[in-house]
């Protein structure tokens, strides 16, 4: 009797196994099958609008320069302080209903610091002032020279290669520098378009040959009327 139910057992062994293999071969299919599903999902990421890349990227390296030796304890004027945010030019652009989730635009995105020397010059930032920062078009920073500039302002910027930077008007773009040098982004992709660092806030109506703000002239921009 035992060797009869010996002999059972391995017949049904012998029957059961290709089921049980053909059974572990499928639940490892779904596994894999799952896990690449997921995978290709979370590769391919939306990216955020210029309005919302802006609010939460980092703006220019700052350091501490010429105030750096009265903090307590003193800073080397070359030590890193902070990174620039957009807050300011974003804060402009809401206030005038300036659109930067509209398709296919060039922002050129003044940090804090660049907004606070214009305002102590030139009052705040303007809806004329915010427009003239939103390019027609999607450029890229090795394109400004050959691109059309026209802003959503209506008014077109002057683009100047000098001193081995791309100059907008009076602010030069997209410069990287080695520290304590702050250096500027370019080409930052949103859904929407494009981002570049500006040095200086531009504004329509500028003109080099008039001694405008940022020309070395020192003098305010025209008021909006």
């Amino acid at each position: 009797p035992d060797l009869y139910w010996e002999d059972r057992f391995e017949r049904n062994l012998r029957f059961l196994s290709p089921m049980l293999s053909l059974g572990f071969a499928g639940s490892s299919a779904l596994v894999v099958g799952s896990r690449a599903g997921h995978g290709s999902r979370m590769s391919a990421p939306m990216m955020a609008n210029v309005a919302d890349t802006l609010a939460t990227m980092q703006g220019p390296d700052l350091y501490w320069e010429e105030i750096g030796p009265l903090q307590d304890p003193p800073k080397e004027e070359s030590d890193f302080k902070e990174y620039d945010t957009f807050s300011t030019f974003l804060a402009a652009c809401q206030q005038h209903g300036v659109d930067l989730t509209q398709p296919d635009i060039t922002v050129l995105a003044p940090g804090n610091v660049a907004c606070e020397q214009f305002s102590a010059v030139a009052g705040p930032l303007t809806k004329a002032v915010c427009e003239y920062h939103v390019i027609k078009g999607v450029v890229n920073k090795d394109s400004l020279g050959s691109a059309d500039l026209t802003t959503v302002e209506g008014s077109t910027i002057t683009y100047r290669r000098m001193f081995r930077k791309d100059f907008l008007d009076n602010a030069f773009c997209g410069q990287p520098s080695s520290p304590p040098r702050t250096s500027y982004c370019a080409n930052v992709k949103a859904d929407n378009g494009l981002i570049h660092g500006l040095n200086e806030v531009i504004y329509p109506g500028w003109s080099e040959s008039s001694g405008g703000y940022g020309s070395g002239g020192g003098a305010a921009p025209p008021a909006e009327a």
